[in-house]
């Protein structure tokens, strides 16, 4: 009779874990479009686990073996033109830098005088990378904006960061696309190829379409300078020599209070829930992404599929000690599955983070909890279905094979 009941058991788990596994399909795919599923959707598809180990990521202190990368500069050009941001190209130059980018897309030609100093300061520079840009974050199809011709012949890379909206979290950008057949590469591995071509060709040979931002922090912990400073030669001589030069745009000459056109939210926000304002400029983000690939400091993301399946088995583990409960513990078995689906939830997010921190391999954390979530209300909806069968159908459950101490 025990061997009896253990196959019942198995059997009803299974099934139980299945049960709710459709009925996360059913909530994800919202059919009738309820509102509360949508607002919940929302809110959760922007918050990961991992973003506890990247919140608030800056050192604590200001010298410069605080810094992420001592190779990478930001130079802030504000709101300056074309024949300004030429000026400042030149001054860098005299500093003989590795590579200067320009995280700026200079679409169509301006003025001739402007556009003249500018492509005259460019064919000066030893090596240099301008941005470009998709429309509307999207390859292939859509319009693809390149450095004006006016500019010259020059190298250039898609600045383009992945997020649907601007309130959407920076967490990853395209490692690839295609413009009209002609494969094209993003605007910081365009910079890295000028550094250190090797390891440009690592990150290549990665394959992924998409890459997680290894982010290692925000402004205060990269080199940057005013490009005020730099006109006015308020820097130390020498200090440009053999570095990675990124120009771009971190605040306003003429406004202290942020700009949010090219300020977006990413995990180095300080508040994961509840955020009000961006936390980080696009040219910081570009400066993390090429110390990523200098430093091969990747994130490695596990397959969904991989995730969901490794979730199916947890659920199915706990629905084999839950299905118990229920059954021969019925009076306490709300309130001793939920410590379990607590302490359980409690110990993977812990193993998440760890596997984060140490070996920089992330985990999806909604195959395994949204399951645990569900499963211990959701046994209460599948034990119904089945004794209905069972009348109908006289099918052996585990249900009835214990009374139930109400």
């Amino acid at each position: 009779m025990a061997e009896k009941h253990k196959r019942l058991l198995y059997k009803d788990a299974l099934l139980s874990t299945v049960f709710v596994f459709l009925c996360i399909g059913i909530f994800a795919y919202n059919p009738i479009n309820l509102k509360v599923f949508n607002l919940i959707a929302k809110t959760l598809k922007d918050i990961e686990f991992t973003d506890i180990i990247f919140s608030g990521k800056n050192a604590n202190k200001n010298d410069i073996n605080a810094k992420i990368s001592n190779d990478i500069v930001i130079i802030n050009a504000a709101d300056r033109g074309r024949a300004e941001i030429a000026q400042l190209i030149n001054k860098i130059n005299e500093e003989n830098p590795k590579v200067i980018g320009l995280d700026f897309v200079f679409e169509g030609p301006k003025d001739f005088y402007s556009d003249s100093l500018l492509k005259k300061a460019i064919e000066n520079t030893h090596k240099i990378v301008l941005a470009s840009k998709f429309k509307n974050e999207q390859g292939e199809s859509h319009e693809y904006i390149e450095p004006s011709s006016t500019l010259g012949n020059c190298k250039s890379g898609y600045a383009n960061l992945m997020i649907p909206s601007m309130d959407k979290t920076v967490r990853f950008f395209r490692s690839k696309d295609k413009v009209k057949g002609k494969i094209v590469y993003p605007f910081s591995l365009e910079i890295v190829k000028q550094v250190n071509s090797e390891k440009a060709e690592k990150f290549i040979n990665r394959n992924k379409d998409f890459e997680l931002i290894n982010y290692q922090g925000n402004l205060e912990t990269l080199h940057h300078i005013n490009g005020n400073d730099i006109i006015k030669n308020n820097f130390p001589k020498g200090f440009f020599k053999n570095k990675i030069i990124l120009i771009g745009f971190y605040a306003s000459d003429c406004n202290p209070n942020p700009i949010l056109d090219d300020y977006f939210y990413t995990p180095l926000n300080e508040k994961i829930i509840g955020r009000k304002f961006p936390d980080t400029y696009g040219i910081v983000i570009q400066a993390n992404i090429v110390n990523m690939i200098l430093s091969e400091n990747y994130i490695n993301k596990t397959s969904a599929t991989f995730d969901w399946i490794l979730g199916f088995i947890i659920c199915f583990l706990h629905n084999l000690i839950f299905l118990k409960l229920y059954v021969h513990r019925h009076l306490w078995y709300h309130v001793n599955a939920k410590f379990i689906q607590l302490g359980t939830s409690f110990l993977l997010i812990l193993l998440f983070i760890y596997f984060f921190k140490t070996f920089n391999i992330k985990l999806s954390a909604s195959p395994f909890l949204v399951p645990l979530i569900l499963t211990v209300d959701l046994l209460y909806f599948y034990e119904a279905i089945l004794l209905w069968i069972n009348k109908k159908r006289k099918v052996k459950t585990y249900f009835t094979t214990g009374a139930k101490h109400y």
